[in-house]
């Protein structure tokens, strides 16, 4: 029974295998983006691959929080290209976080900042607010009510439903399980920019400290089951998912 167990579970990862992942960080040795677009992670001055200790692979991006010298929200990584959301809201953002109890560096700590300041719901914003979740979109945002911070890994997930959307249509995550959508009708209206991991676009007092791994943009929302896959095991392969195809028949077989 075990057995099977496993084998279900590896093989509900197969959709999200398919789902359109536009940027991913593994940060197992370097910034290198192995989604479709194209670009790669460029690490700041507090950023840097620690390969003892990770989540998910080889190794994660090791976060020191504020550096002597600010690079006006480029201190952690920051990708070559940009994104654009003009077309549509609809996306998926999926990460393991790790930060220690009073030391996760600036008061806004910012784990992944997308978009602009130029107006109303063009940035979003993950941060810490205390010890919580908080998504932020500029003049609008919610905080969840669940402590990630206690030196352990957490993975985190941030669906955006809807084509447009306002704060309401955002569902949150929290190591696989739902934590709820909160009432604000803010409108998300995401600036092009690109994707900043461990500080933000508005920079000042932003710097986070502590690790980031396997950060995930998917350019649609992906089902509770997908993300639920996505806490508990990688992401396999597409050569693994043909060997557990061929297990699951010799499994069938045996029966």
């Amino acid at each position: 029974m075990l057995k099977t167990i496993t084998l279900m579970s590896a093989l509900a990862l197969v959709p999200c295998a398919n789902a359109a992942l536009i940027a991913h960080y593994t940060f197992d040795s370097d910034g290198t983006d192995s989604g479709t677009s194209g670009g790669e992670a460029i690490l700041g001055d507090s950023g840097s691959i620690n390969n003892s200790g990770a989540a998910v692979g080889g190794g994660y991006l090791d976060l020191a929080g504020s550096p002597l010298t600010d690079t006006a929200g480029g201190d952690g990584a920051v990708s070559t290209n940009t994104f654009d959301w003009s077309s549509s809201d609809v996306r998926t953002l999926s990460f393991w976080v790790m930060a220690a109890e009073g030391d996760t560096g600036d008061t806004n700590a910012t784990l992944i900042s997308l978009g602009s300041g130029a107006g109303g719901g063009t940035r979003f914003d993950v941060r810490l607010d205390g010890e919580n979740l908080r998504l932020e979109v500029q003049s609008g945002g919610s905080t969840t009510a669940s402590d990630i911070v206690d030196g352990s890994w957490h993975h985190v997930a941030i669906v955006v439903n809807n084509s447009t959307s306002t704060v309401n249509d955002v569902d949150y995550y929290i190591d696989g399980s739902f934590v709820g959508s909160f009432a604000n009708a803010q409108s998300i209206n995401t600036g092009t920019g690109p994707l900043r991991m461990g500080d933000s676009y508005q920079d000042t007092g932003r710097d986070f400290k502590g690790g980031l791994d396997d950060v995930r943009l998917y350019d649609e929302a992906l089902t509770s089951g997908q993300i639920a896959a996505l806490a508990a095991v990688p992401e396999p392969s597409s050569t693994a998912l043909i060997g557990l195809t061929g297990l699951g028949f010799l499994l069938r077989r045996r029966r």
